[in-house]
């Protein structure tokens, strides 16, 4: 059996909204300044990104004048350039007269971003002198892939950790050979990984919540070590890590999570 009785332990999540707006008491109100006058419209936004974007993520700018036309330079982090996946096509953005938006366009490629990531992006207007007086110059952009889940069946999870071993459904994306665990060792916490294309070895694997949380470090994450397959079994080398300052810590390691695939 689950072990969802271990949920009464857990502490209630507080859910975050997806969008801050800026300055809303300021809203509707018309200013006399010159200038492009440009803003995102919130600090945060959310995306889920597919291949019907196109290798595009575009995030829109705002301005107040848009009396002519004109332009204002835009920079992506220092973090997400270094790693690579998000390009800015442009470090200008272009107003057309009377057009009172343009766009940041980061390009990337599906084929690059992990299954389970969530990737943190930070866009800033360059120049002080055109933004809005409402001040929004900079957003963080939160982007993950979206998946199409489909049935893939039934099978048996063994964890060695918990002692434990249940009737396991299994889900496959439609996008790639991404499989996900819904509800595994708790209720409302899935695990999700990638296989290589002939399911032999584990490509992905981020770091993810269990839901189960000890009660002097909190939650507990999953990360392998590694995977091997035996005939229709995937043993996960598991490690059960908790946060600390600066990182994380391994809680429990050297136990194996067994997933045995439906035939």
């Amino acid at each position: 059996m689950k072990l969802y009785t271990i949920k009464k332990y857990a502490a209630v999540l507080l859910c975050l909204a997806a969008f801050t707006s800026c300055d809303t008491d300021a809203e509707g109100t018309k200013y006399d300044v010159s200038g492009v006058e440009a803003a995102f419209a919130s600090t945060q936004m959310n995306a889920e990104l597919s291949a019907e974007d196109n290798g595009v993520l575009r995030v829109p700018v705002y301005r107040g004048n848009t009396g002519a036309e004109a332009s204002v330079g835009i920079s992506v982090d220092e973090a997400t350039t270094e790693e690579g996946i998000f390009t800015l096509s442009s470090s200008t953005i272009a107003f057309a007269q009377g057009n009172a938006v343009g766009y940041a366009e980061l390009r990337f490629s599906m084929d690059d971003l992990s299954a389970t990531d969530k990737y943190t992006i930070v866009l800033t207007i360059d120049d002080e002198n055109a933004l809005s007086p409402a001040q929004c110059g900079e957003i963080t952009v939160s982007a993950q892939r979206k998946l199409t889940w489909e049935n893939y069946g039934t099978g048996i999870y063994t964890s060695q950790l918990f002692g434990d071993a249940w009737e396991q459904p299994i889900q496959k994306a439609k996008e790639g050979n991404i499989y996900r665990l819904p509800d595994c060792i708790m209720e409302g916490y899935p695990f999700v990984f990638t296989l290589s294309d002939d399911n032999q070895k584990l490509v992905n694997w981020g770091l993810q919540p269990t839901g189960y949380r000890d009660a002097t470090y909190g939650m507990m994450y999953y990360s392998p070590t590694g995977m091997e397959r035996q005939g229709n079994a995937l043993l996960f080398a598991m490690r059960g890590l908790v946060a600390v300052p600066g990182g994380y810590a391994a809680l429990y390691s050297g136990f194996t999570e067994v997933l045995e695939l439906p035939e």
